[in-house]
């Protein structure tokens, strides 16, 4: 009894003490108590500056699914709205363990995720956007450190009395901006268009590519097209068998806004290379051909199939040349070139750099410089007589003609 009594007597004190705890709390310094006790939160000594509950606390990064229009992705299909769904719900679980996810995925990304049909795929994809993102970055980042280092740099530099030329000076030259450059390029297209060499893309190969190849290929559609414009004497570049509603030919019209502008100068169509030109006069390069191009014909029109095949090499050009029978003809690699490593199928823009330059003076050895040096061999003088002959070009060969025809050897000895 007298056990009992004092075990009520601690106890009742206990909730007193605490019960005057709580509240002296609201008005004393020293204590940063903010909630009750009987609660099951964690304390601090010092209160920190968002009352957040630390057990539960996630960083506010945004998410590749935060803000998405479901109406532009789907355009109202229920079964596109359920898969989507469920990409969405599989990306959230790639993004929590940690993948390589992008921050934001466009429209038209979110389309081509959805047409992806296996999760490696998907993920492959997403890897791949989520590189691109990250070049992205890294440029725009050394964009701005390179920009901070000149105005340092200039800043730092001893002010003279009289005038100063140079970047950020004085200039005793009226400046050429870049709208009549595209003024001066599209002009000698139009001109090319008029009297120029016709040269074509066969653009029917979209169906043997895959989604990140047919993206690459509309790049190097990009690249060729830009490289051409700037010759000296450039090619009447025609797109046939274009296909408006597949990906090369979407992705090439977003990063040229204006190439159905009447005024734009680029031509595609939707016919085949047949039914523009006689079948006498054309002449299909395919690099699984037997026959070399010995010499540039001016009275030819050459064709170049636009795709990309990184993942699996078949010889589709070859097959529908022999199809359209038509000649066909490769371009003379083994006979001028020290070949190290790497497959002999070259880009679409790397193409129409080597006829461009050939066109001008028929010489192979100076429109095939533009093969990248880490496909040849280095081979020096003493190596050649085990090799090859004299007359082959070489990655080493290659490095001397750029220093010696270049700004090369002034920039080394600054």
């Amino acid at each position: 009894m007298f056990i009992s009594r004092c075990g009520f007597r601690i106890v009742s004190k206990l909730g007193y003490r605490t019960k005057s705890l709580v509240e002296g709390s609201k008005c004393s310094s020293s204590l940063k108590l903010c909630a009750p006790v009987t609660s099951a939160s964690r304390y601090y000594c010092i209160k920190p500056e968002n009352p957040l509950d630390t057990l539960n606390y996630e960083p506010n990064t945004p998410k590749p699914f935060d803000d998405i229009d479901y109406d532009s992705i789907t355009g109202g299909d229920e079964e596109t709205l359920s898969k989507l769904k469920r990409l969405i719900l599989e990306i959230d679980l790639l993004y929590e363990s940690g993948e390589q996810i992008p921050s934001h995925l466009r429209v038209d990304q979110w389309q081509s995720l959805l047409q992806l049909s296996s999760r490696s795929s998907r993920m492959k994809h997403l890897r791949y956007l989520f590189l691109i993102e990250k070049k992205k970055e890294n440029r725009v980042v050394r964009k701005l450190e390179k920009r901070a280092e000149r105005i340092e740099r200039y800043e730092n530099e001893p002010k003279n009395n009289h005038i100063e030329y140079g970047l950020m000076r004085n200039s005793m030259f009226h400046r050429i901006y870049e709208k009549q450059m595209n003024s001066l390029y599209n002009y000698r297209l139009c001109e090319a268009m008029l009297y120029g060499q016709d040269i074509l893309i066969d653009c029917s190969y979209d169906g043997h590519m895959s989604l990140k190849e047919q993206t690459n290929c509309a790049k190097q559609l990009l690249l060729m097209w830009s490289y051409n414009r700037t010759h000296k004497d450039p090619f009447n570049i025609i797109f046939c068998n274009v296909d408006r509603e597949g990906t090369v030919f979407k992705s090439l019209s977003k990063t040229i806004p204006t190439i159905d502008d009447p005024t734009f100068p680029l031509n595609y169509t939707k016919k085949n290379y047949l039914d523009l030109y006689p079948r006498e006069k054309l002449v299909y390069l395919s690099p699984h051909c037997n026959v070399e191009l010995k010499e540039y014909n001016h009275d030819d029109v050459y064709i170049i199939g636009a795709m990309v095949d990184k993942m699996k090499v078949e010889p589709l050009s070859l097959a529908k040349g022999k199809r359209d029978k038509i000649r066909m003809a490769k371009l003379p690699l083994d006979l001028y070139l020290d070949w190290k490593q790497g497959t002999k199928n070259l880009t679409i823009n790397q193409m129409i750099m080597i006829m461009a330059d050939l066109k001008v003076d028929n010489n192979w050895a100076n429109a095939l410089r533009h093969i990248p040096r880490r496909k040849l061999l280095e081979v020096d003088a003493y190596q050649r007589g085990l090799v090859g002959s004299n007359h082959k070009i070489s990655a080493k060969r290659i490095r001397e003609d750029f220093r010696r025809n270049s700004v090369y050897n002034l920039l080394i000895k600054k």
